[in-house]
């Protein structure tokens, strides 16, 4: 069984018999599959346990522990046409999937238009939106903030919160991440990562954000992910713990939002496997999150620096 590691611990695998004795490894499993916590040293409680936030979010341990069994040259080989349909979509951003598999044929790659279609609609690169059973009702009974299209002012901690999802590219491969900053500290103050893309990564952040830090109920949230990841789950989660999403939110997760697709892939530095990732996951989310990149997706989103700076003089 592989590993999870949750703020720097692993449990999983051969490490089961340490814990029954009640110690805890020093260094995070290789092999962990999914890292989550908190990037913030002023977090009031630590990560909840894998158990602990499998229930919290919906999510059966079983799935949460699964692996791919697919081989790593059979991962690399995907990861590689996900960059290039990243490429691709730059130099052609109106051509479907057909013309995409075209593209890829002429260079050489060994693929169909059956699985082009499947990693465009999984990347948000595709025009056509994927149905899904976890999507939000027409008319969700969410509490909705106005539209913080506008510049939006911070007094304190906890107030407004911002999620966002990130492709890291390292030096063998891609981690896909998901966010939650705090628009007061500039702070990621909830975080989960993975070498697969999935929409639980955005509920695994959440949860450690609102575990860690514990925000006030009546806390605005905004996402910049678009609408693969505002599903019906994520709304229970929001409602849960008292979150208030943005009506941009509400509308972006029902029409299709060309600004929120895809993803601008990050390169990230010093970081050569995911095992290097796996121990120094905070110091990754620092690297992947630095200050000026903030404060882009702050600005993006209507929280402007100066907001800040002018409320503290």
């Amino acid at each position: 069984m592989s590993a999870v590691v949750f703020d720097g611990n692993a449990i999983g695998g051969g490490l089961v018999e340490n814990a029954r004795v009640g110690t805890r490894p020093r260094k995070p499993h290789a092999d962990a599959g999914i890292i989550f916590g908190t990037a913030t040293s002023s977090a009031v409680r630590k990560p909840d346990s894998v158990r602990a936030t499998c229930e919290a979010i919906g999510l059966a341990r079983s799935t949460y522990y699964y692996q791919s069994h697919r081989s790593g040259s059979a991962i690399e080989f995907e990861q590689k046409i996900v960059l290039r349909l990243h490429e691709l979509k730059q130099l052609h951003p109106e051509d479907g999937y057909r013309r995409m598999t075209q593209h890829l044929q002429a260079e050489g790659f060994h693929v169909n238009r059956k699985r082009i279609c499947r990693l465009m609609q999984l990347h948000g690169l595709s025009k056509r939106l994927s149905k899904s059973h976890d999507c939000i009702p027409d008319n969700p009974p969410l509490r909705a903030t106005p539209s913080m299209t506008g510049p939006t002012r911070v007094t304190g901690p906890s107030q407004i919160w911002v999620t966002d999802v990130s492709y890291a590219h390292i030096t063998s491969c891609l981690v896909y991440s998901a966010a939650v900053l705090d628009a007061w500290s500039r702070e990621v103050v909830g975080y989960a990562a993975s070498l697969q893309i999935t929409n639980r990564l955005a509920r695994i952040a959440l949860h450690s954000a609102v575990r860690a830090h514990r925000p006030m109920p009546g806390c605005l949230h905004h996402s910049t992910c678009g609408n693969r990841y505002f599903t019906r789950s994520y709304c229970e989660l929001l409602r849960q713990y008292g979150l208030i999403p943005s009506s941009d939110d509400i509308m972006n997760s029902r029409y299709h939002s060309k600004s929120t697709s895809s993803h601008q892939i990050v390169e990230v530095q010093g970081y050569a496997t995911w095992k290097d990732v796996v121990d120094r996951p905070r110091e990754f989310m620092q690297a992947l999150y630095t200050t000026e990149r903030i404060d882009r997706i702050l600005g993006f989103s209507g929280i402007s620096n100066s907001s800040r700076s002018n409320l503290a003089n």
